[in-house]
């Protein structure tokens, strides 16, 4: 990092109160915990930190991936509950 990152990178930390040995790392690890956290899709989080792919993330942060199963329960429940006949799938969605 050169000069003046690592003095942006120091009055963003302090600015705020953050811990004076905080990374640039630790605020970019920060950064993707908490879009993944929020719900943001891994292909999302990988643009954001520049990645060539979502593997990266995938690999990193799949325990925070874990758990999800309820969120996805819970919108197909929404979906065939108060969707309209024209959202709910047909045979011709088949291919």
């Amino acid at each position: 990092m050169t000069t003046t990152g690592l003095r942006s990178l120091r009055r963003a930390v302090i600015r705020p109160g953050l811990p004076k040995e905080i990374s640039s790392h630790d605020l970019r690890h920060f950064y993707a915990s908490r879009l993944i956290h929020a719900g943001e899709s891994v292909v999302v989080v990988a643009d954001r930190l520049g990645h060539a792919n979502a593997t990266t993330v995938l690999k990193t942060y799949a325990h925070m991936l874990q758990g999800q199963e309820d969120r996805t329960r819970k919108a197909m429940d929404e979906a065939w509950t108060s969707g309209t006949a024209e959202q709910r799938p047909t045979s011709s969605d088949n291919g």
